[in-house]
């Protein structure tokens, strides 16, 4: 039947729509250039939390948000109509298996009017190739060109490679055997693609760095879409700290510049956590699965509703018919649970807007053990995960459970303290307990009672780790919500994270405060005393712990001087010399970069650090205060992180302009369109530099 697809072209009837070709293969009639379809080349992204982003991929039917949900449509029995999908459901986009149509009795009518007539949906269409069927049935009697050929034929918006579907249980031999086929096949999809868009298959089981491999080698080629593989049996059976590390590997070696697919993650109590690791698009058959056989899904798990009274769901389904009705009937089934998919994936969109969807994803975590285990294993990728992770958010830091204290962030933040925090001369280390924040206002009757007195230094051990007290400010550790009253394990954490710190601070030794007797230790094992200049204190704490060892010295060298908010009395300009080099923000802690600052930092440090390098073409651009888009990225700083300030630089190493970013090295490299860093401010060339 495949071997048939040409011959079935070559006799479609005239006024087939323009997508449908005409022609076999090697006959095929080209169309002008100017009127010839293009696939989806271009994905944007708008807003980002981490690896998680809602961005845009623009496809010859529309537009697609993501991330996206695919609803699964079975050519031969919908049980919701593709029509319903888009005008009740808002679906932009859909899936439907190219196997299974062109075995099936739609075939030749798929080939004369195209996917989107046949099934009547008027957004984008993605197509499946047959990879699970072959996981089900063990082959599938079709080849990667006649599959690709066929999808090209019916018009699809995005057509998917026939890749080699590799169970978790290979071997290593045999993971590596279906890699390298399934990388053979994505180079001859790619060469046969022609103007549809290629959706290429990461392979590769358990086995991590054939993963990275695999994702390394298939998104380099002319895919749009990268779609992660061979992990619906993961998913059927819980198995979910397997996939995370399936999709962390395939993350490591994926261009981050396209877009993502999870293949088969149909359950939204799994969306928070794969869009969290960076997943833009799921496909679903779950919503008709389950409702064939009596179940609905909910957010925190799934339910028989033949077992429920009520259903807690605010969904029009249950709002409308009442739960006997819907246990009756497989339709309504259907669309409750379509509406709970599509309301999750609405509110990962808003969790990755508001910049809280770590938060999201430890409350959903706590609906399935396995789901927990998955969150605790996390912790392991740290390193990878922070690559990603933003400087600062807005708002405040909930905690949720002991898994809080181990996200990517406040990894960071216990690195910085341990490799860029140099505290001032003291003989001992006063310890503070957890109490409420900031600290350094809870504490300062303590502080201004002890410090006097002995010759030592203060460090909060809270449940995030140490906090210096000149970092108090730092976020999140003036931003946090902790409870009055934290449990053990949080605790134990936290006394972890401090042993660490504390073994290489420098001090002699340190005494937990306590009370009034405890100022009496103080004073017999560190006698003297001093009054410190806080501000002095914090500004070069913050300065080496944003900008890395050595800056407090370029920034702040010559006569330093401040302008203090007259609210509240806290620095909020640092003046170098009489030049405004720094000002500090009141929403993190942090500093905003200024010229003057950059300059110093410039001549202080070799390139790149600290530098986004950008092609003379865009010198010009950044110097009049335009942004820097990513496709006039030359190289950076690989430790740079989104959201940092950065120095942008010519070729030359010439400071063109202060910019904060808006992405890390390996995403400003890899796009092709979007800001890689936000200009704060232009810098002209000097009076002396010859024109260019």
């Amino acid at each position: 039947m495949w071997t048939k697809v040409s011959r079935i072209i070559r006799g479609a009837r005239a006024g087939s729509p323009p997508h449908i070709r005409s022609g076999g293969r090697g006959e095929r009639a080209r169309k002008p250039k100017s009127e010839r379809p293009h696939g989806p080349h271009v994905f944007e992204v708008r807003d980002r939390d981490g690896l998680a982003r809602i961005g845009t991929i623009e496809t010859r039917h529309g537009r697609v948000t993501t991330p996206a949900l695919l609803p699964v449509v079975n050519p031969n029995r919908p049980i919701v109509s593709p029509a319903d999908l888009a005008k009740r459901f808002h679906a932009e986009i859909l899936i439907t298996n190219a196997y299974i149509l062109g075995k099936g009795p739609s075939r030749d009518r798929a080939l004369r009017e195209g996917v989107h007539a046949l099934l009547g949906f008027p957004g984008a269409v993605m197509t499946d190739s047959g990879a699970f069927q072959s996981h089900v049935y063990g082959d599938v009697d079709v080849t990667n060109a006649e599959v690709i050929e066929f999808q090209k034929s019916i018009g699809t918006d995005l057509g998917t490679m026939l890749d080699v579907f590799s169970e978790p249980s290979h071997d290593r031999d045999r993971a590596f055997a279906d890699i390298d086929e399934t990388i053979h096949r994505a180079k001859e999809a790619d060469s046969l693609r022609g103007d549809m868009a290629l959706v290429g298959a990461v392979q590769g089981g358990l086995h991590p760095d054939l993963r990275e491999r695999c994702a390394r080698e298939v998104s380099s080629l002319g895919v749009s879409v990268c779609a992660i593989g061979g992990v619906v049996p993961l998913l059927e059976s819980y198995r979910f700290r397997d996939l995370v590390g399936v999709i962390i590997a395939s993350k490591k070696g994926l261009d981050p510049s396209k877009p993502v697919h999870l293949f088969g993650a149909g359950h939204p109590m799994v969306f928070p956590l794969a869009v969290l690791l960076g997943c833009d698009l799921f496909d679903s058959a779950s919503y008709a699965k389950y409702a064939r056989d009596g179940r609905m899904l909910f957010p925190e798990g799934t339910r028989r509703a033949s077992e429920l009274r009520e259903t807690g769901c605010a969904c029009p389904i249950c709002t409308e018919h009442s739960i006997g009705d819907i246990a009756a009937n497989e339709t309504l089934l259907a669309e409750h649970n379509l509406h709970v998919c599509f309301a999750a994936v609405r509110e990962v969109r808003r969790a990755i807007a508001q910049g809280d969807l770590w938060e999201l994803v430890e409350r959903r975590a706590r609906a399935h053990p396995s789901l927990l285990g998955a969150l605790r294993e996390l912790r392991q990728h740290n390193a990878f995960l922070e690559e990603s992770e933003p400087i600062s958010r807005r708002g405040a830091l909930y905690y949720v459970g002991p898994e809080t204290a181990h996200r990517p962030i406040l990894h960071r933040f216990r690195r910085r303290a341990i490799e860029r925090y140099r505290p001032p001369p003291s003989k001992g280390l006063l310890v503070l307990p957890e109490r409420g924040r900031p600290f350094s206002e809870t504490f300062a009757p303590i502080l201004s009672q002890v410090l006097p007195q002995a010759n030592v230094h203060a460090v909060v051990k809270s449940l995030w780790g140490p906090v210096p007290i000149e970092l108090d400010h730092v976020w999140p550790m003036s931003q946090s919500i902790v409870p009055e009253r934290p449990d053990i394990e949080s605790l134990e954490a936290a006394e972890v994270f401090f042993r660490e710190w504390a073994a290489g601070a420098g001090f002699d030794f340190g005494v937990l405060w306590e009370g009034p007797s405890t100022l009496e230790d103080l004073q017999a094992r560190a006698p003297g005393g001093r009054v410190p200049d806080w501000k002095a204190l914090r500004v070069r704490a913050t300065a080496e712990f944003q900008f890395g060892l050595g800056a407090a010295d370029a920034l702040l060298r010559g006569l330093i001087s401040y302008v203090v908010s007259k609210n509240n009395g806290k620095v909020r300009n640092v003046l170098a010399d009489g030049e405004h080099v720094l000002s500090l923000r009141a929403e993190d802690g942090l500093f905003t970069l200024k010229a003057a600052g950059a300059r110093r930092l410039r001549a202080a440090f070799p390139s790149p650090r600290l530098r986004v390098i950008v092609e003379p073409d865009s010198v010009p651009f950044q110097r009049d205060g335009k942004n820097v888009f990513a496709g006039f990225v030359r190289d950076a700083d690989p430790e740079i992180r989104p959201g940092d300030e950065v120095l942008v630089v010519s070729p030359e190493d010439d400071l063109c302009a202060v910019a904060q970013a808006a992405m890390n090295r390996r995403e400003m490299r890899a796009f092709k369109r979007g800001v890689a860093a936000r200009v704060r401010e232009g810098v002209p060339p000097p009076a002396s530099a010859p024109r260019r």
